[in-house]
């Protein structure tokens, strides 16, 4: 069970909302506590909202479900989920498909002889995180699961140099 967001839908954006995502939190507590739940997190919060919730509950998240893909990779909010053992499940792998576009991506993709979807599931899982990704056809679900190759290091920094 996650929060989806630190902030509600044309909330105001100056508020922090960090009291009624605890009040959520310790709903989720009680839940998992109770073994009606498996685990419980986030999505989409900010270093400052876990730290919201590290500091003010039992519980601590165990995930946090953000957009991580090449072109978009933030770094500092993945480093500080690790050191506090959150898990990082990465929405959005393959840029709703964008990345398909980006030529740079496509030649390391046929570099691998994967497609570009399977290039940046790849790319995720070896950034450490789990990758999500998401597909109604049959052979795109099958191919994703087709990660068993390593990009070199000197790709994997080619690949973060990349900007969205």
């Amino acid at each position: 069970m996650l929060i989806h967001w630190p902030r509600p839908w044309g909330g105001d954006p100056e508020k922090t909302y960090n009291e009624e995502n605890l009040e959520v939190w310790k709903a989720f507590e009680e839940a998992y506590e109770a073994g009606k739940l498996k685990a419980i997190g986030v999505s989409n919060f900010s270093v400052e909202d876990l730290q919201n919730l590290i500091d003010n509950a039992k519980i601590k998240p165990m995930v946090n479900q953000i957009r991580v893909h090449i072109g978009h990779v933030p770094l500092e909010l993945m480093e500080f989920c690790k050191a506090n053992d959150i898990l990082v499940e990465s929405y959005s792998p393959n840029a709703t498909g964008r990345l398909s576009a980006k030529k740079e991506i496509a030649d390391m993709a046929a570099k691998y002889g994967v497609s570009v979807s399977q290039l940046a599931n790849r790319f995720d899982l070896q950034l450490g995180t789990l990758p999500l990704p998401k597909s109604v056809h049959e052979e795109y679900i099958k191919q994703n699961t087709e990660l068993d190759f390593v990009i070199s290091e000197e790709d994997m920094q080619a690949l973060l140099a990349i900007k969205e």
